[in-house]
C-alpha cells in the first residue's frame, strides 16, 4: 500500500515517470564515474511548481529502484511513497524555492572535491576554459550538520549566486537546468580539485589566467 505521508498527494504525471527514470539513469552514472560511494549522494528533479523528485534516504544511487525516488512538494515538508525522502530533501527544496532556474539538484562527494571542502584551500575556476564555462565561481558553505535546518538554509543564500557550492567538511551541491548539466558542472569540479591537490603535493606552480580573461571569456561564450 502506497503511503501518503503528511496529506500530500498528487494524481499521476506522465512527466514526473519520466524524470524518475532519469533519475535511476543518472545515479547509476554517478556512481559509475566515482562521485557517490556507499549511501552518499542524492539527486533531485523538478517536476513543476509544486512538486520535486528526489532520492530515497538510504538509497544506493548505483541501484535505484521506482520505490527509491520520492514525490515532495516544494512549498511543504509533506512526501508520498513507499520510503522517506533523503534527509536533504530540505536541502533540494530550498534551491527550487530560491532558484527559478533550477530544475536539477545533485549533491554528491567526490573524493578530490572532499578533500578540498575540508580544508581551506582556494578554489579559482580562471584555469582552464572548462573550469571558466561549467563552474563560475565556486561558493563555499560553511559547516552545519548534515540534513539540518542551517545547512538547508545557507545553501539556500549561497545557491542564490551560483549553482556550484563546496559543503565545508562534507561534499558538492551543484544545480542547473538538466542532469547533465549538473552532472558536467560536478565532473569539472573533480577534475580542478584533483589539479590542485596534485600541483599542491608536487610543488607545481600553477598559472592562473585571471580575473579579466576570465571575464572576456564567459562574455565571448553568450556572443
Amino acid at each position: 500500500m502506497k503511503i501518503i505521508n503528511k496529506i500530500y498527494s498528487t494524481s499521476i504525471d506522465f512527466g514526473s515517470v519520466k524524470m524518475k527514470d532519469e533519475l535511476i539513469i543518472f545515479g547509476k552514472a554517478l556512481a559509475d564515474r566515482g562521485l557517490v560511494w556507499g549511501h552518499s549522494g542524492n539527486i533531485s528533479a523538478r517536476v513543476n511548481a509544486d512538486t520535486f523528485l528526489v532520492t530515497a534516504g538510504g538509497a544506493d544511487l548505483s541501484f535505484l529502484m521506482d520505490d527509491d525516488v520520492i514525490s515532495c512538494s516544494i512549498g511543504s515538508d509533506g512526501y508520498e511513497g513507499l520510503r522517506t525522502p533523503s534527509r536533504e530533501a530540505g536541502l533540494h527544496r530550498n534551491i527550487y524555492c530560491n532558484c527559478d532556474d533550477a530544475s536539477v539538484v545533485i549533491h554528491s562527494q567526490p573524493f578530490y572535491c572532499t578533500l578540498v571542502a575540508c580544508s581551506d584551500v582556494e578554489i579559482k575556476t580562471d584555469l582552464l576554459p572548462e573550469a571558466m564555462a561549467y563552474l563560475g565561481q565556486v561558493a563555499r558553505v560553511p559547516y552545519y550538520h548534515a540534513g539540518s535546518v542551517e545547512l538547508a538554509d545557507a545553501v539556500a543564500v549561497k545557491a542564490s549566486d551560483s549553482s556550484v557550492l563546496l559543503l565545508a567538511n562534507h561534499g558538492v551541491v551543484c544545480w542547473g537546468k538538466t542532469l547533465g548539466e549538473a552532472l558536467i558542472a560536478t565532473e569539472t569540479l573533480e577534475l580542478l580539485c584533483r589539479m590542485i591537490v596534485i600541483s599542491r603535493a608536487g610543488d607545481i606552480e600553477m598559472n592562473y589566467l585571471g580575473n579579466a580573461v576570465m571575464s572576456d571569456f564567459v562574455n565571448r561564450l553568450k556572443d
